[in-house]
């Protein structure tokens, strides 16, 4: 008898620890470490099988199957979850319907996960505020789904996907970072845009607390680039922002970002920036079909053949992505709300949908143009131009009819010469100051930088002025 008692008591003490280790690994969850909290719960299960049937221990599973991808196994986790009473896996199944594009079931299962949220108090950990505004996005873009007929759907390695994109050279250029120049930069971009004139240049880069930015610099006169500078938050005030694709006109601006804003991942969003100040206008999500519950990022637009070009991993293809190569509109038209295939239009169900009977020879024919485009052919730039768009460029003053442009161009070759001498001033004498760390240099430093940012900003302002007085500004 003692020892069947004896038994019983280890029994329980291995249940409570099995437990305990039960919740690090939900804590592991909370906190993002998938791969670690699997690991735990699934050697805590192989010693004691009993623990595969908790609710727990499917809960733990499925968001790591939802995290790593594998959504019909999560779902098949969560349900077992939810059956057994288990409240935080409608957060996750709410997730899934969001995905399968079930915006009312999410709502519904949304809900549900804040009536267990209330009842247990803010211990849940979980939060559903982000995932409803998310919705409430979807939902309000389903509303206003353009129509584009789309020539093309690519299915490619995710890896440095962009090198699909067939863009002639007025498109300008993208980079793998091996290809950018500014070598100390390459560690932290996954890709840069190049223009035409291949001057300016634009990435995403972390920040000083990991955040990634866009980044942007100008080739100086000598060939040299200058020191990138940061785009303002309004970019992307929470979250991170990649994947850049400047116009021709220097001031429409393509991006990708995953903060205030977006359906859900990254979203492509649209923005403008005055030729004059510089200043980015509000940025705009593009909505759907381009925009979608997963990830969607860099687009691209070739305005020499009317095409565009976009990436998304909606159709769930492992390590691949797709790219859909689609016909630009000359203006936005949408599809009514009300029609009964919304839902098929808005996710790209059948891209071929897309197409109007009367269009095909005109899709054939640019599908030929696409196919021979040489994306690495790059053309033998003079020392001195700046492009003027559709594979045109400036080379001296007098290729500009404008006389205010031709005299602003002057004081921008001047501006960009004095802005050079300044830089290497400020390289001497940081050089000085990491020597002695004198206070008399610090304080030079400090002022070189600040006067170094409005000769930048000045040299950006002669060069806009230099196209508004071409174009027929006054």
């Amino acid at each position: 008898m003692k020892r069947e008692i004896l038994a019983s008591v280890v029994l329980a003490c291995a249940a409570f620890a099995y437990a305990d280790s039960m919740e690090e690994a939900r804590q592991l969850v909370v906190s993002g470490d998938y791969e670690n909290a699997r690991k735990m719960a699934s050697s805590l299960a192989s010693k004691d099988a009993k623990l595969a049937s908790t609710p727990l221990y499917n809960y733990i599973i499925g968001v790591c199957d939802f995290e790593d991808g594998d959504f019909n196994g999560a779902r098949k986790h969560l349900e077992t979850s939810r059956a057994k009473g288990y409240g935080p896996a409608y957060l996750y199944l709410g997730r899934l319907a969001f995905l399968d594009y079930d915006f009312e079931k999410a709502q519904d299962l949304y809900g549900e996960f804040r009536r267990y949220r209330d009842k247990a108090g803010q211990g849940a950990g979980e939060t559903v505020e982000e995932l409803e505004a998310q919705l409430t996005a979807a939902e309000n873009a389903l509303e206003r789904v353009e129509k584009v007929t789309v020539l093309d759907s690519i299915a490619v390695p995710a890896k440095d996907f962009f090198k699909a994109y067939r863009l002639p050279a007025s498109a300008g250029r993208l980079l793998t970072p091996e290809e950018m120049p500014q070598k100390k930069h390459q560690g932290g971009a996954v890709m840069a845009f190049m223009n035409e004139g291949s001057d300016f240049m634009m990435w995403g880069e972390p920040d000083s607390v990991g955040n990634v930015r866009l980044v942007e610099s100008l080739r100086l006169t000598d060939g040299t680039w200058q020191e990138p500078v940061a785009t303002p938050e309004i970019l992307n005030p929470d979250g991170y922002a990649d994947y850049p694709f400047m116009m021709p006109d220097g001031v429409t601006l393509y991006y990708a970002a995953d903060g205030t804003g977006s359906i859900g991942g990254y979203d492509i969003f649209v923005v403008t920036r005055d030729a004059q100040t510089g200043e980015y206008l509000q940025p705009q999500n593009l909505g759907m079909p381009f925009n979608s519950p997963y990830d969607d990022f860099m687009l691209a637009i070739d305005e020499e053949n009317g095409v565009g070009w976009w990436a998304t991993d909606r159709n769930e293809l492992g390590d691949k992505l797709t790219i859909y190569v689609y016909k630009v509109n000359d203006m936005r038209r949408n599809y009514d709300p009300d029609d009964e295939d919304i839902l098929d239009k808005a996710r790209l169900t059948d891209y071929r949908s897309t197409w109007n009977p009367d269009e095909s020879q005109e899709i054939e024919e640019l599908l030929n143009v696409i196919s021979d485009i040489d994306p690495n052919k790059v053309e033998k730039r003079a020392e001195f131009y700046l492009p003027k768009g559709n594979g045109e460029y400036y080379t001296s003053a007098n290729d500009f009819k404008n006389a205010g442009a031709r005299s602003a161009l002057k004081k921008y070759l001047l501006s960009s010469m004095a802005l050079e001498k300044s830089e290497a001033n400020l390289k001497e004498l940081r050089t000085r100051y990491a020597r002695n760390h004198a206070d008399n240099v610090r304080q030079m430093v400090i002022t070189a930088e600040t006067e170094i940012e409005k000769e930048r900003e000045e040299v950006r302002k002669l060069r806009s002025e230099i196209y508004r007085l071409e174009k027929g500004g006054k």
